[in-house]
């Protein structure tokens, strides 16, 4: 008896200084995050703030796709691509992609044609109903001309680098396409302190836990914490494609491509005019758009220089890298001419 009682006193003051404890760290935990709070202290995970203080779009997808703007009605996070076009939304169709949706079992005679890009490719926002400038589908438009067969999909998405661009091919080839279309280089040459394949390895950001714990001051602080343990050393800016890792993505989409007997064509990425901010793309585009030609020639396939096509043509563009829709048409006329032997 006197053990039973023993046993339910040392149980019951388990409970209490349990709960004392449970409690006095709660409060504290509050207290911290309260002050936190008052001295608006934030932190963002891997948020970019060198080039004229612009967000790091992988940062922005892959934590806050939740909130209300284009991140919410048009891409949402994905682990294997960093983000993604929300299927059936207002930028893509049902498969993911801009364009006419293609029929599961391909008609004999027809011809599909994949441009994979960026933003340049992807083209003006828009929302159902209209038809956004884009050159891919304006290079539909003059196929169709011809002939009904063609289809042009754009898999182009903005903010996207050859690394993402290599991925999503690789889940376009079950579409079957015939011909692809390939333009980057803008994106990948983008400077952060990490690199798409680093970025994306993170075994921490690719758990929910992080979009749980960034929305508390606690969460953001030990976040910050994680990330300056496991950043040491890797400070400095970095692109987000090295030219190494560029060649051979493309090189990758070219062997793909010549593997499935799939035609590809290479596009060097348009701009206009050099930069004063050491760390803008401008000022490291030209050595993308050169290792594209070396890529084309090394490998045999078709290179379209659009860089050149466009150079000081001031005129076609909307900002230093992106086309009004005049530019657009311009493009897809020159991609037309470009391919249509290829098209026999």
């Amino acid at each position: 008896m006197q053990w039973e009682e023993g046993s339910i006193r040392f149980i019951r003051a388990w409970l209490i200084n349990g709960s004392i404890m449970t409690a006095a760290v709660l409060c504290s935990l509050l207290m911290v995050e309260g002050t936190l709070r008052a001295i608006h202290y934030t932190y963002t995970p891997l948020r970019i703030q060198v080039i004229n203080q612009s967000s790091e779009w992988r940062d922005y997808f892959k934590f806050w796709d939740e909130q209300a703007g284009v991140g919410n009605q048009e891409f949402v996070y994905d682990p294997f691509l960093i983000w993604r076009p929300r299927k059936g939304g207002l930028f893509a169709n049902d498969q993911g992609y801009r364009g006419e949706k293609l029929p599961a079992v391909k008609q004999a005679g027809s011809v599909r044609i994949f441009a994979i890009g960026d933003s340049n490719t992807a083209g003006w926002p828009g929302w159902p109903g209209m038809d956004p400038p884009n050159w891919p589908m304006y290079l539909e438009q003059l196929l169709r001309k011809d002939s009904s067969r063609f289809t042009v999909t754009n898999a182009g998405v903005w903010g996207y680098s050859s690394f993402q661009g290599l991925r999503r091919f690789k889940e376009a080839l079950p579409l079957k396409p015939d011909i692809v279309l390939i333009s980057f280089g803008a994106n990948d040459a983008m400077r952060h302190p990490l690199s798409d394949a680093d970025f994306s390895n993170q075994k921490i950001r690719k758990a929910n836990v992080d979009k749980i714990l960034v929305k508390a001051r606690l969460g953001q602080l030990l976040l910050a914490v994680v990330d300056k343990l496991t950043l040491t050393g890797k400070d400095r800016l970095v692109a987000r494609v090295d030219l190494e890792e560029y060649r051979a993505n493309l090189a990758e989409m070219v062997r793909l491509s010549n593997e499935r007997g799939i035609k590809p064509v290479l596009l060097t990425r348009p701009f206009i005019e050099a930069s004063s901010d050491r760390w803008w793309i401008r000022n490291f585009l030209p050595a993308y758009n050169a290792t594209t030609i070396e890529v084309a020639r090394r490998t045999g396939v078709r290179a379209i220089d659009i860089y050149e096509h466009f150079k000081d043509e001031a005129r076609y563009f909307s900002d230093e890298s992106h086309f009004t829709e005049e530019g657009y048409r311009r493009m897809a006329r020159i991609v037309y001419e470009g391919i249509v032997d290829l098209l026999q």
